[in-house]
């Protein structure tokens, strides 16, 4: 079967690929999980019929070319809640709460990706169509919203074709015991289904995703 390879590089100052185990005050993954790579990639550009759909396969952690690698910077965040899960007395009275995050800083990515989903029919190859698509919106610098590093404010500074400032952090030598992998059971218009994924290995500074 024809393998239909996409790639993106997205960067920001700061991201937060929360860890389900860090409750009240999350800490993020070093790493974007499979599903957050996938989020990131279908705010280029997706199917809404879901008859073909992007599948990340690994994701490369960069640093600047020359720079001293090996390491993931963390920083303290912290920012207001205005949701339902506030305490009583700051629902009642309309107050925000204050939570407290550990995210990461200055992080680079490379997401690689393969476009995966039925074979073509009535006109129009789908997986070929979404990956003419998401190449064509890259290089006219345009998506389907703005891409975000996991909350919603950590909008990216960059996204598009891999730059040649940035190099693979090779120096990158992790083990993640447990890391959420998917929140869904189908690739499109899924049932919540939360699945984990052990001792997960980030070697040379690539995280290759389980199938």
């Amino acid at each position: 079967m024809r393998i239909y390879p996409i790639q993106l590089e997205v960067s920001g100052p700061l991201a937060m690929f929360a860890r389900p185990d860090t409750g009240g005050t999350p800490t993020s993954y070093p790493a974007p999980p499979w599903s957050a790579a996938k989020g990131l990639l279908e705010s280029i550009a997706f199917l809404s019929r879901g008859e073909a759909w992007l599948h990340p396969t690994r994701v490369e952690i960069c640093r600047r070319r020359g720079s001293k690698g090996g390491a993931i910077s963390f920083q303290r965040y912290t920012t207001n809640y205005g949701g339902p899960l506030r305490h009583d007395k700051h629902f009642k009275s309309g107050a925000g709460m204050q939570v407290f995050a550990t995210v990461l800083a200055n992080v680079c990515y490379r997401i690689h990706a393969e476009v995966r989903g039925m074979h073509g029919g009535g006109g129009r190859h789908p997986r070929h169509y979404l990956q003419d698509l998401f190449d064509r919106r890259i290089k006219q610098g345009r998506c389907y919203r703005t891409p975000a590093l996991g909350w919603s404010e950590f909008t990216c500074d960059y996204w598009g074709p891999a730059r040649a400032e940035w190099e693979i952090d090779d120096a990158l030598d992790l083990e993640i015991p447990s890391m959420l992998s998917n929140v869904w059971d189908r690739p499109h218009a899924g049932a919540y289904v939360s699945r984990f994924t052990q001792d997960i290995r980030i070697e040379k500074g690539v995280l290759t995703y389980a199938e």
